[in-house]
């Protein structure tokens, strides 16, 4: 049987955030976990903590960390309460959609087939799998496998494609690679964020690793991923609180120019090769305003 941890080094400020978060433990809660291993930061860390205290008991190792060092920082800390087979990075504002009984049938099956991560949210009606539908995959009954490396990456659709998510289910050996290195040298985000742990298309020297992709929807966003995908837009979560839409006029040119218009007019692989060069240019302007921010 595979070993799970639940990791979560999340920022619960206000009510709703507060509200989410535990309509999200609630739907996940009865998951086969040996340890739940959870820092929480803002104003209601201890409304946070006392909650998961009284539902998980002694299976929580809570954190109060949040130092000048930032989130990669903190996180090195809890590394050594996480010693399962793997780890689940848990996002307060995904809800989980099944019977929890799957994800040990899924574990078991990513065991067997020694997969190092698995995406488990933005199923978004399949759009997850689809980057992937060229690729040669080993079948199981809940997941498909294969492995991705650079030569393999060539036959997805780079710009769609994150290697790696934060919703996902980690072998433990890769999670703390990833905590370990830290963020990369051009950083996207301020320090005190968790989404530098990301990984886009671009950054192709996490390969290979061994995937797995779900066979169907196992969590969802509450109110991210665009419209008919999102738990609110499908009329399945309340909206209490929306999350703003920035205007066309706000969305970065460059992006939005290649997305829609050069697209259609130019070879594939050339394409590709614009995209590797947007990705860079938004990694340098990003790490260059944080510098300036002191972030």
């Amino acid at each position: 049987m595979a070993t799970l941890t639940i990791f979560a080094n999340f920022y619960i400020n206000d009510e709703e955030r507060f509200l989410r978060m535990k309509d999200s433990f609630l739907s996940f809660k009865d998951i086969e976990a040996e340890k739940w291993v959870i820092n929480v930061r803002g104003k209601y860390k201890f409304d946070t903590l006392f909650f998961l205290h009284d539902n998980l008991g002694d299976k929580l190792i809570p954190y109060m960390l949040e130092s000048e060092k930032g989130w990669f920082s903190d996180t090195r800390l809890m590394l050594g309460d996480i010693n399962t087979d793997f780890v689940f990075f848990w996002i307060e504002d995904h809800l989980n959609l099944v019977d929890t009984k799957k994800y040990e049938e899924i574990l078991k099956e990513m065991k067997d087939a020694c997969s190092e991560y698995l995406c488990y949210s933005w199923w978004n009606s399949g759009k997850l799998i689809e980057p992937y539908s060229a690729l040669q995959k080993r079948e199981y009954k809940n997941i498909s496998t294969f492995l991705l490396d650079k030569e393999s990456l060539k036959e997805t659709d780079i710009e769609k494609t994150y290697i790696i998510s934060m919703a996902g289910i980690f072998l433990i050996s890769l999670f703390n690679k990833i905590i370990k290195i830290g963020p990369p040298i051009l950083r996207g985000y301020s320090k005190y964020c968790p989404f530098d742990f990301e990984k886009g298309g671009g950054d192709t020297s996490w390969l290979p690793i061994h995937y797995a992709i779900p066979k169907y929807e196992l969590f969802a966003s509450i109110d991210d991923g665009g419209e008919g995908y999102s738990l609110q837009s499908r009329g399945l979560y309340p909206k209490r609180a929306l999350r703003p839409v920035a205007p066309l006029a706000e969305v970065p040119y460059l992006k939005f120019f290649f997305r829609t218009k050069i697209r259609e007019y130019i070879p594939k692989f050339i394409y590709k090769k614009l995209i590797m060069i947007v990705i860079f240019y938004n990694k340098l302007s990003h790490h260059i305003n944080l510098m300036l921010k002191g972030l």
